[in-house]
């Protein structure tokens, strides 16, 4: 006769009642870094944490702690702990794929977490759910061991529309000031996959679209630059720009520089306008950046650095998707993660990047084949 399956554990929020025997789970299950009686009281009152716990057979075989803290779209795993009576019945399993599920349902679009270095059961079930090692972590833990740290996109590419977005290749921009071409060329090379994307075609394409002077150093690349670039190969260009402001000037303290910027982005502007490429004052949001995804487009929109790399200045990024709840896009300045240069952006978090300078100005360049905006 077939065995009976195990009963699943079941799962449910903790209360204040339950954080003795979370404390005492801790104590049995750890020999350091435990999670005091008093911090899962204070745990379990908290609105940017979620305590839960697994039962077997009307006892606590489990926990989980999950933080999720507003204005970050990281989400962080803090704690998963199985009584050992209660190992290898599914309850690690369960309990992650709740956190996984919480955390995406909080608006997070990336899942963190740390584990023993020397703890391969754990390291095997989390690589199983798709989490990466990202960092590792010398002494971390009380006795001196190593910690892993691991990530997980919650990005899910079955909800997001089967557009030519999807099919964005990577490319690295090989100059200080060439995002807006790379931008750019991943783009135009997801619409036209034949499109020659190499350092000769990057700088082509800064040379093209450059404003000629930024704050210091070289010059970056305004939306209409951008666009009137791709509309000379063949693209149809829609443009999402501030109506009467310039960009990249409020920094700019020398009136020569500013002169020259203004003028060059007129005339970039005179240049578009004329081929009845459509330009929209309107600021660029996450609903409209979705439904030009839905509609086919590869939008290129412009961020501010700060909030991804800790530095001040406008970049220019590729958005190659958006699942109903995570954005991922393609960030020119080349990530650590080769295998996967995308990086996911809750909706939240994209309203927060997607604005530049003091007046908080948007700008986007979404393209799409000529005959399909025709």
């Amino acid at each position: 006769m077939d065995q009976p399956r195990p009963t699943p554990p079941s799962l449910r929020a903790a209360t204040a009642q339950d954080a003795a025997a979370l404390a005492q789970l801790e104590n049995e299950t750890f020999a350091g870094d435990r999670i005091s009686l008093r911090s899962w009281h204070r745990l379990i009152a908290s609105d940017s944490a979620t305590v839960m716990v697994a039962r077997l057979g009307g006892r606590i075989a489990g926990a989980s702690v999950l933080l999720c803290r507003r204005r970050t779209s990281v989400a962080r795993l803090y704690s998963i702990a199985v009584a050992a009576a209660a190992r290898g019945r599914g309850v690690a399993r369960t309990l992650l794929e709740a956190a996984i599920k919480r955390a995406r349902a909080t608006g997070a679009s990336v899942l963190r977490l740390e584990t023993r270095h020397d703890n391969h059961a754990a390291q095997a079930l989390f690589a199983h759910h798709g989490f990466v090692q990202f960092e590792r972590r010398a002494h971390y833990y009380e006795d001196g061991a190593d910690a892993l740290r691991l990530q997980r996109s919650l990005w899910n590419i079955a909800t997001a529309p089967q557009s030519a977005a999807l099919r964005t290749p990577y490319y690295a921009q090989t100059l200080d000031f060439s995002c807006g071409p790379c931008a750019l060329l991943m783009a135009m090379a997801a619409l036209e996959p034949g499109t020659r994307i190499d350092r000769t075609a990057e700088i082509r394409l800064w040379r093209e679209a450059t404003t000629v002077f930024m704050a210091a150093g070289h010059g970056g690349c305004g939306p209409f630059g951008l666009a009137m670039a791709a509309v000379r190969r063949g693209f149809h260009a829609q443009v999402y720009a501030p109506a009467g402001t310039r960009l990249f000037i409020g920094s700019v303290r020398d009136p020569r520089k500013k002169e020259v910027i203004e003028l060059v982005e007129a005339d970039f502007r005179a240049e578009l306008e004329a081929t009845a490429a459509p330009v929209f004052s309107a600021p660029v949001s996450p609903e409209r950046i979705a439904s030009h995804l839905r509609q086919g487009g590869v939008p290129v929109v412009l961020i501010s650095l700060w909030r991804l790399h800790g530095e001040k200045g406008p970049h220019w990024v590729v958005v190659t998707g958006f699942d109903g709840a995570v954005f991922r896009i393609l960030d020119p300045i080349a990530t650590t993660a080769q295998d996967d240069p995308g990086i996911s952006i809750s909706v939240d978090e994209f309203s927060r990047i997607a604005r530049y300078g003091r007046h908080r100005q948007t700008a986007a360049v979404v393209l799409y084949k000529q005959d399909a905006r025709a």
